[in-house]
């Protein structure tokens, strides 16, 4: 607010000229301070009340893109028979039934242990080794006077980057050499050999014995063989992983997860009872407090609300007469007493209508042409930065700028009326003051003439 103070009151009047200001300013600004007040409270309110249905209308619109997916019910659950053989797991889609596995032989590494003991002081001399690992071929130079941990470093330094570890095995009659693989697989055997070096480094070397080779895993499903270099066969069913833990035998039943496809459709309901919700809620009316929301009787919510009923009454008219109706499917409307448009879903017809004709509904409910992608484009048509309910935040946005404009506007309007009183109020009490030295100059002489003529 301006600051009116001239410092000391009036010379001539001695009024309070800065308190008479602010007050005449502050009457004058009172109306448009209340009008701006009014329409910048009424625009937030309608802002809070219109965001939170934005986002009901948001949180439907993803339950939707779900539900729309091709996948949405291809949710599988899978149980091994004999877990101690084998686990499984499998994705959307994995084609359901039983499979009979075998289980014939487990992938292992390659693995290298040494048969000549060695003092953990001996030296050897220079030379050169070569370590295959699948295909590929790596060259490791040793140091005249390297002990056995220096070549154990040595080929860690070269190989441990292609899974290869050497290291020391440490008995009762001296150190051994170890050189293993981290990667089971046919294809990543490893061998060590000696390209230079003299008999103390073939000794060595040389006296490496294989423990364990590198082999594939090999399966049998449905009498049909599988090999694969890990002990998790993923290729073989599409979708199905199984993690190999020994030999022997199992079966591995894959079918429809109707927990999942139920929660899909569930949550598509609770989503679409919470966007009526919230247009319940923004435009009701407390006839006990007699007090409106902040979206009563607007047309906007109205019109939304309406839609959505109007767009899920003809979806729900197409699933009946696609032999899914209310008492099939479990999908219906509220009924009365509380008829209110929302969704209520029988979980037990529902899982019942999955297990007899779950290509009919996912036929019914996803793809292009499906009950979630006709409702999304109703939903849809309010979001976005084209949707109703955008534009409709867009322009309450604006109207607060407006606001915030016209009240910089009135700061300005009303300095300048502020001013203008203080300039009145300063010339009259310049005026009074001068009349008031007049009145005392003309009491003077009067007095002097008294005393005259007495």
């Amino acid at each position: 607010m301006a600051d009116y103070n001239l410092g000391y009151g009036g010379i001539g009047t001695g009024l309070d000229i800065n308190g008479m200001v602010s007050q005449l300013v502050a009457a004058d600004r009172a109306p448009a301070d209340a009008s701006l007040n009014r329409i910048e409270t009424g625009a937030k309110f309608k802002l809070s009340a219109l965001g939170t249905v934005k986002s009901a209308f948001s949180a439907l619109e993803t339950t939707l893109k779900a539900l729309k997916a091709a996948d949405a019910f291809d949710t599988r659950t899978v149980r091994s028979g004999t877990e101690s053989v084998l686990t499984a797991s499998a994705g959307k889609g994995t084609p359901t039934g039983i499979y009979a596995i075998e289980v014939q032989a487990l992938a292992t590494a390659s693995k290298w242990v040494g048969t000549q003991a060695t003092a953990a002081d001996q030296t050897f001399g220079a030379g050169k080794l070569t370590l295959e690992v699948g295909s590929e071929t790596l060259t490791i130079d040793i140091a005249e006077g390297s002990t056995l941990a220096d070549i154990r470093s040595a080929i860690n330094g070269a190989a441990a980057s292609k899974g290869v570890q050497a290291s020391i095995l440490t008995s009762n009659d001296g150190q051994y050499l170890s050189v293993a693989s981290s990667k089971t697989g046919a294809a990543n055997a490893i061998s060590l050999t000696v390209a230079e070096g003299g008999s103390d480094l073939q000794g060595l070397i040389g006296g490496l014995e294989e423990r364990t080779p590198a082999a594939d895993a090999r399966v049998s499903i449905d009498g049909l063989v599988i090999t694969a270099s890990e002990n998790k066969i993923s290729n073989a069913v599409p979708g199905l992983v199984l993690d190999l833990k020994t030999e022997g035998t199992s079966t591995v039943a894959v079918s429809g997860d109707a927990a999942a496809s139920r929660k899909v459709v569930q949550d598509f309901v609770n989503a679409y009872n919470a966007a009526l919700t919230a247009i319940n809620t923004a435009t009701k009316y407390d006839a006990e407090n007699n007090t409106p929301s902040a979206l009563t009787g607007d047309a906007q919510m109205r019109g939304a609300a309406g839609q959505l009923r109007s767009v899920m009454g003809s979806l729900l008219g197409e699933l009946s007469a696609a032999g899914l109706d209310a008492n099939t499917l479990g999908l219906q409307t509220k009924g009365y007493p509380n008829s209110d448009g929302t969704l209520v879903l029988d979980t037990a017809k529902f899982d019942a209508a999955m297990a007899a004709n779950p290509e009919k509904i996912r036929s019914a409910f996803t793809g292009s042409s499906g009950l979630a992608a006709k409702l999304e484009t109703t939903v849809g048509s309010y979001l976005g930065t084209e949707g109703a309910f955008t534009q409709r935040t867009n322009s309450l946005n604006a109207q607060l700028k407006d606001v915030a404009a016209r009240r910089t506007a009135l700061d300005q309007r009303m300095e300048a009326v502020g001013n203008r009183y203080k300039a009145q109020f300063v010339a009259m009490d310049a005026m009074v003051a001068q009349m008031s030295s007049t009145s005392d100059y003309l009491a003077q002489q009067l007095a002097a003439l008294a005393a005259q003529t007495g």
